[in-house]
């Protein structure tokens, strides 16, 4: 009878070299059992992004009935994505693969319901997947509804409430995890996942909290620098001018438009909640473009995607200046910003103080009818 057992790849992959071929193999130090009702001989895919390399790891396995088992080594712990039957990105599952007995239990049907024990991490993250889920699951439902609702009416604005309530819940669970847990890896991706709606203080405070681990890792090191880049741009400060090019390849520089307000506007051609928000930016554009109002977007699209960025352009029917580096892999301008996720503003007033970030359509114009009229 075939074994259950599969070592899964090693995620300190020894080198190619007939030396490290000679060299003791690592001692085994994770063991995974799971038990996935509804498997019934499928594939078990765990995919592992490494964090200093653009390397993937992937580990599989064909399950008995509805048990598997992998063992294998492990440098730290990863945050990994659990495939049950095939890869598929609606119907996949987390957990934290670290050294320890893990043991994962479920149905396949309920991939957001699987639970993670075994070591402390997992325990952790299975109890706050028990009070976050079903948020989640509230505010996907509340978010389907109101696509089908006219904006402004009363029911539409009852709903927004709702959804924002949950949001609220969401993150203030998180915040309260972070503040208790300084040391825990969720915590880590918690605020890497967080950074871009919080205060500037609060991140501040919980990245200062971070052990010297966790902010040596990549992430931390991210967040760092996002975080540096932030203080920059904050409201109150002078915007960073810059030079970029237009899509003639021509010099743009912010403090071209010097003695105006401007929406310095962060999108890509890919982007689709960017280019949802374009028939809002041409309607302010219009409104204002006369009174001292300009609109200066900058695209994190590469090079190999010119053509597609500028027949968004043409396409969305976009009449204000255009700017890009259009580097492969590089945004200076978006990075300068502090800038991820798109989409992203800023509101720069004539003089070059950052006025506000993230406007809403309705803050902005809001702000610029009391600025123009």
């Amino acid at each position: 009878m075939r074994t259950l057992l599969n070592i899964g790849l090693c995620l300190l992959l020894a080198s190619t070299s007939s030396k490290s071929q000679a060299q003791k193999p690592k001692e085994l130090n994770y063991l995974i059992n799971g038990e996935i009702k509804g498997l019934n001989n499928s594939k078990v895919i765990i995919i592992v992004y490494k964090e200093d390399s653009a390397k993937i790891d992937t580990i599989t396995t064909t399950s008995m009935g509805d048990k598997f088992q992998l063992k294998g080594f492990i440098d730290k712990s990863y945050f990994v994505h659990l495939h049950l039957g095939e890869i598929n990105p609606r119907k996949n599952s987390y957990f934290y693969l670290e050294p320890g007995q893990i043991k994962i239990t479920g149905h396949v049907d309920l991939p957001d319901q699987i639970k993670i024990s075994g070591t402390e991490t997992n325990e952790a993250y299975t109890k706050s997947q028990e009070f976050l889920v079903p948020l989640y699951m509230r505010r996907s439902a509340l978010m389907q509804q109101i696509r089908n609702l006219e904006e402004g009416t009363a029911e539409y604005n009852n709903i927004d409430a709702l959804i924002k309530a949950k949001s609220d819940s969401v993150n203030n669970f998180k915040i309260d995890f972070m503040k208790n847990n300084p040391n825990s890896d969720i915590t880590l991706g918690y605020l890497y996942v967080l950074q871009n709606n919080l205060p500037i203080g609060l991140t501040d405070s919980l990245y200062t909290n971070l052990s010297d681990k966790l902010k040596q890792s990549r992430q931390g090191k991210y967040i760092a620098d996002k975080l540096a880049a932030s203080k920059t741009v904050a409201v109150g400060q002078m915007a960073p001018d810059f030079t970029s090019s237009d899509t003639t390849g021509a010099p743009i520089k912010l403090s071209d438009f010097k003695g105006k307000y401007v929406l310095l506007e962060f999108w890509a051609h890919w982007c689709v909640p960017c280019r949802a928000q374009h028939p809002h930016m041409k309607a302010t554009y219009e409104k204002f473009k006369d009174k001292g109002f300009t609109i200066l977007q900058y695209s994190i699209d590469v090079k190999k995607d010119e053509k597609k960025w500028k027949e968004a352009i043409v396409k969305d029917g976009l009449s204000w200046p255009q700017a890009s580096d259009l580097a492969n892999g590089k945004a200076p301008v978006a990075e300068l910003y502090g800038v991820q996720p798109i989409p992203d503003s800023f509101l720069i007033a004539p003089d070059g103080t950052i006025l506000g970030r993230r406007l809403s359509h309705k803050a902005l114009e809001e702000m610029l009818e009391k600025a123009l009229n």
